[in-house]
């Protein structure tokens, strides 16, 4: 006999499916490990879906780019505030946080934009508008915030 098919929670903004761990339950707290959102779990008749508990909201985005940092070990640069602030503009503007570098509104450019979840900044040192940058390839970079309870 095969081992059955491995559980995935589906995660609303970057449209792909991680492992679920055993012991999560409905009404979970997790953070979407290719994105970086924080995401409630809700089981559904297709199975495990990731909601943004935050949607819209200027914390959900601050949240979403501090853990994606952090999880791909990538600091900030100086224009931090100014990047984020635009896509709290694009969230007010057309609904969703667009790369506010990027003309287009398409899921695919939802920060962190889908290059830079494919790795960009491991091939060009930087994502596309220079918000997340590799480790050592520019001199003003700002690293992550420290995790609440670390």
């Amino acid at each position: 006999m095969s081992d059955p098919k491995p559980e995935r929670v589906f995660c609303p903004v970057c449209l792909q499916r991680f492992k679920f761990v055993p012991g999560w339950k409905e009404g979970d707290s997790v953070i979407c490990p290719i994105c970086g959102q924080r995401l409630r779990l809700e089981k559904t008749p297709d199975g495990w879906v990731g909601t943004r508990p935050e949607k819209g909201t200027d914390l959900e985005i601050r949240e979403r780019s501090e853990e994606f940092a952090r999880i791909r070990g990538y600091m900030f640069n100086e224009m931090k505030e100014e990047v984020l602030q635009g896509l709290i503009g694009k969230n007010k503007r057309f609904g969703d946080f667009y790369c506010p570098c990027r003309m287009m509104k398409v899921p695919e450019y939802q920060c962190p934009c889908q290059p830079t979840r494919a790795g960009d900044v491991e091939v060009n040192g930087k994502c596309y508008c220079g918000f997340f940058w590799k480790k050592g390839a520019a001199p003003s970079l700002v690293p992550p915030s420290p995790r609440a309870g670390n």
